[in-house]
């Protein structure tokens, strides 16, 4: 009799074990297939990523300046930098004292985009961060080239969430439709044989107009890229 009630014991402490992971399985179930809560987590992420591509365009600032500050020239007419990156052949051709990338000049480390921030679209050239002197940006004080800096090919959500930390709006100002989004922000002549056109309010029609940083779309909102101006004259 006692071993009756023993196993009908059990029996019942099984069920209410099945009861119980099935409730959890319901459960993660709903949360998985709940949309909402899913895009609030990828936008939390991709606000992480955002503050981690404005962080990065800071430091890159810090150090430029000091480089500038230590001696290397950047005036109106001339400047001494030099943007050649590690896997350039003269990288390590003295003198080095300029070169921004070099550990006996910046001392700077070229860095990389999140995996997660990335939306490659073009591999001419691809998705990463570029430097350099090539165009002028209209709202600085001359018309000669700036140094900027640029975060090509990153994801929509991304680019909404740098725009909403730099301007309190997720709104992406976008190119005029016949200026490609590389010749503006990259230096094209270097990574693609390319053009470069200045970054003005004939490119760039509303939303541009003296920002020092912004994240723009090109024509077709199919490409997304983050530039900061690090230095101008």
């Amino acid at each position: 009799m006692m071993n009756s009630k023993s196993q009908s014991g059990n029996a019942v402490i099984y069920v209410l074990i099945v009861v119980v992971l099935f409730a959890a399985l319901g459960f993660t179930l709903s949360r998985q297939s709940d949309t909402s809560e899913t895009s609030s987590l990828d936008t939390e992420r991709a606000s992480i990523m955002a503050t981690q591509l404005i962080e990065k365009a800071n430091q890159v600032k810090q150090g430029v300046d000091q480089m500038i500050f230590s001696g290397s020239a950047f005036t109106p007419t001339t400047s001494d930098l030099v943007f050649i990156t590690p896997d350039d052949a003269a990288f390590n051709t003295a003198p080095n004292i300029h070169k921004v990338w070099h550990p006996s000049g910046g001392g700077m480390t070229l860095p990389t985009l999140p995996p997660d921030a990335v939306h490659q679209v073009d591999a001419d050239p691809v998705a990463g961060w570029y430097l350099g002197l090539f165009n002028n940006v209209e709202w600085t004080p001359t018309t000669a080239t700036d140094v900027v800096l640029t975060a090509h090919q990153i994801s929509k959500v991304v680019c909404e969430q740098v725009n909403k930390k730099i301007t309190g709006t997720t709104t992406i100002p976008v190119l005029a439709g016949a200026v490609s989004i590389k010749d503006v922000l990259i230096d094209t002549a270097k990574h693609t044989g390319g053009a470069n056109v200045d970054l003005d309010t004939t490119a760039c029609v509303a939303g541009c107009d003296g920002m020092p940083s912004l994240c723009i779309s090109n024509n077709a909102g199919t490409m997304w890229s983050f530039y900061s101006l690090i230095e101008s004259r």
